[in-house]
């Protein structure tokens, strides 16, 4: 349950939604066969999005990978990012991410190759 800011209430285990957010480098919209793509085959992705949120109008904060990931994570404009505005650079340890908050209000949070920090 989300209560302004980063806020999160301590539910039980039970109670609380399952979150993944899944994101990918270079990606456009339409390469999934939950889009539509006549070529593109991906059945678990399209499996995972007709049983949750389907997102088909959302934009990115920034025309690179490593600017648009900090936008999403810390949910701040770019400009405000210091480095993590940046193409190559990383995000300053001062910016809170949401995946921290979540996992201090007792979600397990993984991630593979590209984190955050």
């Amino acid at each position: 349950m989300l209560s302004g800011g980063f806020g999160f209430s301590k539910a039980s285990a039970d109670e609380r939604p399952n979150i993944l957010f899944a994101i990918a480098d270079d990606w456009a919209w339409p390469h999934a066969g939950v889009y539509g793509d006549p070529v593109v085959k991906t059945p678990t992705f399209d499996r995972i999005a007709q049983a949750g949120v389907l997102f088909t109008r959302a934009h990115t904060a920034a025309p690179t990978c490593t600017a648009s990931r900090g936008s999403i994570l810390t949910g701040q404009a770019i400009w405000r990012l210091e480095d993590g505005g940046n193409l190559w650079s990383r995000l300053p340890a001062k910016f809170r991410v949401y995946p921290d908050e979540l996992e201090k209000a007792g979600y397990v949070v993984g991630l593979t190759r590209k984190g955050w920090g």
